[in-house]
């Protein structure tokens, strides 16, 4: 048993997959609802994941949306990449995307689910990803979204977890 006051160690993501299809997914020590809050708050995400310079809502009905996303980090080599993706959420559990159009994106599409577990969710970010690359430059486009993909999951923990 915790005493009262003591933190409790962060769970840290763990990450499967490669050459663009992973599987990220962490625990977090958070209501389904909060979850579901801070995941979907698309243009408040803006300046705290690492890649997303720019997120716009562009338009919404019910539960389908469309969102312009501008994206730079050391997995775009410093290029400011834009993207349209088409949402479908189905609150407070999941949600899938799928790319409309994107510069240097071939394909991008995914989906996040917040499954509820004793006293936390798991939150899972599964992605398929083809960048528009020369074969040479793919090894080092994966290592760096990787890296990404893994800072993203503790920020979006850390997050979460604040009240």
């Amino acid at each position: 048993m915790v005493s009262p006051g003591v933190a409790m160690p962060k769970a840290k993501p763990t990450l499967q997959g490669s050459q663009g299809s992973y599987t990220a997914s962490v625990v977090v020590n958070t209501p389904p609802q909060r979850a579901w809050q801070v995941l979907t708050d698309y243009e408040g995400l803006v300046g705290v994941l690492p890649d997303i310079k720019q997120a716009k809502v562009l338009s919404r009905q019910g539960n389908r949306l469309e969102l312009a996303h501008t994206y730079q980090a050391p997995y775009t080599f410093g290029l400011r990449i834009k993207a349209r993706l088409a949402i479908t959420e189905n609150p407070p559990r999941s949600m899938g995307y799928r790319l409309i159009s994107g510069d240097r994106i071939k394909g991008l599409q995914g989906t996040w689910t917040i499954t509820p577990i004793p006293g936390a969710v798991r939150l899972q970010h599964r992605i398929l990803l083809d960048p528009d690359l020369p074969d040479f430059l793919r090894p080092a486009y994966f290592e760096l979204s990787e890296s990404n993909l893994l800072q993203s999951m503790e920020i979006l923990r850390d997050r979460m977890e604040q009240r």
